[in-house]
């Protein structure tokens, strides 16, 4: 079932947006077109959405692009009809990886690398305040 997302960044450049889709698509979520996102792709085969390791690192990513970057962000929507979870005893579903353990797709822009995805994964779980 998906998540759906849509952002208006004002005034962002093309470079910027660029970068976000492919920031997006390395998560494993589709461009539908502008700044929307589809997750999981329309027709993935997948038991579960990975919300630890693909979604939750994507919102969390264009948030600190917006914070970083200074950018205004006009309106945005995120639509969810999702039921995930994960329990290893049954093998479902995914638990929080490492950067280096994350599944990756290749972007249609390579604006955002891989490598520099792989290292702010690690980062935010470094950045816990306790």
């Amino acid at each position: 079932m998906p998540v759906i997302l849509t952002l208006d960044i004002e005034n962002a450049e093309p470079v910027e947006h660029n970068r976000i889709q492919s920031l997006f698509e390395r998560l494993g979520w589709e461009a539908l077109g502008g700044t929307s996102y589809r997750y999981p792709k329309l027709g993935a085969a997948q038991p579960t959405e990975d919300w630890f390791n693909h979604v939750l690192p994507a919102l969390m990513l264009v948030r600190a692009y917006l914070l970083k970057s200074g950018r205004h962000l006009k309106r945005f929507t995120l639509d969810a009809n999702s039921s995930t979870g994960m329990n290893p005893a049954g093998e479902y579903g995914t638990p929080p990886r490492t950067g280096d353990q994350v599944q990756l797709y290749p972007p249609g822009y390579a604006q955002f690398g891989e490598a520099n995805l792989r290292t702010w994964l690690d980062a935010v779980s470094a950045a816990f305040p306790y």
